[in-house]
């Protein structure tokens, strides 16, 4: 093992959407990256709560939206994915 730690990889959005009955609506949560530092931390809590109020199926991050850069972007989503909102 190497030290490592084995992990399986992320499901794709069409294998969790075929996990689902197909008579029910599916939620997805999209957020876009803020221009703040105050705004980053208003982002994290607001997808605490969306969290833990929704049952959406995946959580994605528009890249670079706004004016934003992609590094903030690839944070916003390592910190997605780290919390529990990537995917079920």
């Amino acid at each position: 093992m190497n030290g490592h730690i084995e992990s399986q990889p992320d499901p794709k959005i069409i294998d969790l959407l075929n996990k689902e009955p197909d008579n029910i609506a599916h939620v997805s949560l999209e957020y876009f990256p803020p221009r703040t530092d105050q705004g980053v931390m208003n982002l994290h809590a607001r997808m605490n709560r969306m969290l833990a109020n929704t049952k959406a199926l995946y959580t994605d991050m528009t890249w670079g939206a706004g004016g934003s850069t992609a590094d903030l972007s690839l944070e916003l989503a390592v910190h997605a994915h780290k919390t529990g909102h990537v995917c079920k």
